[in-house]
């Protein structure tokens, strides 16, 4: 089963190149496979597939206005939107190039057309794909990265992030890997 997510990751990596996405997806999927580990009546043939394509939708939004449809200044709700809209047909025609199965395929989609937007989760993989893409916040690298963009302090930032964690995810594993690494993250970035 790994070489399919290879297929899909080097398909959906073209999409990357906009909004640190090419730093943001291998992480995610990382967490992806970790979450994976305690659900074993989850399903890897969705998880895995759709937090590779879950932002592939971003590439279709104007760099310009990216900044404005995502993080704690948020205000352009259509735009966010546009990304899940664009992310299912990105998504959807690269699962068909790989003949990916489509009961399978339905699943991703309906997960990614609401990944951000949709605040309730559908089911446990769509928890579990939530999850993961939340969690890269609160890494070294995704603190790093996400307050000089979002234009904020640091130790505020690392304080929202921490209000966060139980609005934000979903399993409680998710939650104490977000403590973990935001306590390594406050440790190497405040020191």
């Amino acid at each position: 089963m790994e070489a399919i997510y290879d297929q899909i990751y080097k398909k959906a990596e073209v999409y990357w190149d906009t909004r640190h996405n090419d730093i943001h997806l291998p992480l995610a999927y990382d967490f992806a496979k970790r979450l994976l580990a305690f659900y074993p009546e989850a399903d890897a043939c969705v998880v895995l597939p759709a937090i590779l394509l879950h932002d592939v939708g971003w590439k279709m939004v104007p760099e310009e206005k990216q900044l404005n449809a995502f993080g704690p200044k948020a205000t352009d709700k259509a735009a966010n939107r546009l990304h899940e809209v664009e992310g299912v047909r990105i998504a959807g025609e690269i699962l068909a190039s790989l003949n990916y199965d489509a009961g399978k395929t339905n699943e991703i989609l309906t997960i990614i057309d609401g990944h951000d937007s949709r605040l309730e989760a559908l089911s446990l993989n769509d928890k579990l794909v939530k999850d993961a893409d939340k969690l890269w916040r609160f890494t070294v690298t995704g603190v790093s990265i996400d307050y000089r963009r979002f234009g904020v302090e640091l130790a505020g930032y690392l304080a929202y992030l921490g209000d966060k964690i139980e609005e934000w995810l979903f399993t409680p594993e998710a939650e104490e890997i977000a403590r973990a690494e935001l306590t390594k993250t406050r440790r190497e970035l405040e020191a």
